[in-house]
């Protein structure tokens, strides 16, 4: 009985999350999700990625996180999401210095 519901509030939060996410029209009738709210909670998801998203109603100035469960509004204001986008930001340089294809050294001799 506890599974379901825990299972029941995953479910519940994940919906109350998605209904953040609102479509929208940007003016051509095409299709636009974005976050018209945010949330000052810390995230404690494994966080992959994010986004800027810029203010344009209905849309809100937010930082849209990419976690292993979906996407995260959160305040562009708080101090740990600062502090978040520089950790991914100083990843996101390592890794991309450190991917350039390199050829083993010969180790044949003369």
């Amino acid at each position: 009985m506890q599974l379901n519901q825990k299972m029941m509030m995953s479910l519940a939060a994940i919906a109350v999350i998605m209904s953040v996410m609102v479509t929208g029209t940007n003016g051509q009738n095409k299709p636009v999700e974005c976050c018209t709210a945010v949330s000052t909670k810390e995230i404690t998801l494994p966080i992959t990625g994010f986004k800027l998203q810029k203010r344009n109603l209905p849309c809100v100035k937010a930082v849209i996180f990419f976690t292993t469960e979906g996407l995260r509004c959160s305040d562009w204001k708080q101090g740990w999401v600062r502090q978040k986008i520089q950790e991914l930001s100083k990843r996101h340089r390592w890794e991309k210095m450190n991917s350039t294809v390199s050829t083993p050294l010969s180790t044949s001799s003369p």
